[in-house]
């Protein structure tokens, strides 16, 4: 993996502006009662996903990384990745904020999520990470497409694009992790990968899906954008390592 890239690219983000922050506190939300109470709910819930101090993302990736090669760079590569995804739940903060809502301090999702994650190992650990991104490019995609306030659509093309390079990065870690294996294994581990995203889809719609009817987005079209993300993520995984062993 080239962490190099990705510490150059995460640096980047944080050194040079891509974006103009909209000016909350002189702006007011147009929106109506209804839409605005469910974008409250929605975002809130998201923020508290993203507020995470890393730390067993951290404590996960040193014991992974110890027996491979350059691994304080990747270990440097997560901790700017990490960095991003705090700085999204300060711009999430904000924005509820702005809608007139309070921030969550726990949710039943969260409380999965987090728990889920700290089983197993460091791949399984980036992988229920790697689903979250996958179904959070989905969802603020989604939002930037339909919802009708400015500040809130341009805070949700700010993430959404920053959520496609987080998945790229992670796709980087599992290309290598897959260089070494059997096509088999591979094959076992994307079968057991979509069964998880597609059992995340539906809790995902089932605490979101009525925020996003609320702006026009039916169950159909959440899945079809959720699944085709995940499957642009495996088919550009196999691409990477049919390419890897195509040059060995």
């Amino acid at each position: 993996m080239n962490a190099a890239h990705w510490i150059e690219r995460f640096e980047q983000n944080r050194n040079h502006s891509r974006w103009d922050e909209p000016m909350w506190g002189q702006l007011r939300c147009e929106l109506n009662d209804a839409a605005r109470l469910l974008l409250i709910e929605s975002l809130a819930t998201f923020q508290l996903g993203e507020s995470g101090g890393g730390t067993r993302l951290r404590r996960f990736v040193e014991t992974h990384v110890s027996t491979r090669n350059n691994s304080s760079n990747y270990l440097k590569a997560i901790d700017l990745f990490i960095a991003e995804e705090q700085r999204h739940a300060k711009l999430l903060a904000r924005a509820v904020h702005y809608l007139g809502g309070e921030l969550k301090t726990k949710h039943w999702i969260n409380s999965i999520f987090r728990g889920v994650r700290s089983r197993v190992n460091a791949e399984f650990n980036i992988q229920v990470l790697l689903i979250a991104e996958l179904i959070a490019e989905a969802y603020y995609g989604l939002l930037y497409q339909n919802v009708p306030d400015h500040p809130i659509r341009s805070l949700c093309g700010e993430i959404l694009r920053d959520e496609i390079q987080h998945v790229a990065f992670h796709r980087d870690f599992f290309r290598e992790v897959h260089g070494g294996r059997l096509p088999i294994t591979t094959a076992i581990w994307a079968l057991q990968f979509q069964a998880i995203f597609a059992a995340t889809e539906v809790v995902v719609w089932a605490d979101h899906g009525k925020c996003l009817h609320e702006f026009g987005v039916t169950r159909r079209e959440f899945e079809g954008k959720a699944r085709g993300c995940c499957r642009r993520f495996l088919l550009s995984l196999q691409s990477q390592r049919n390419s890897m062993m195509d040059n060995n």
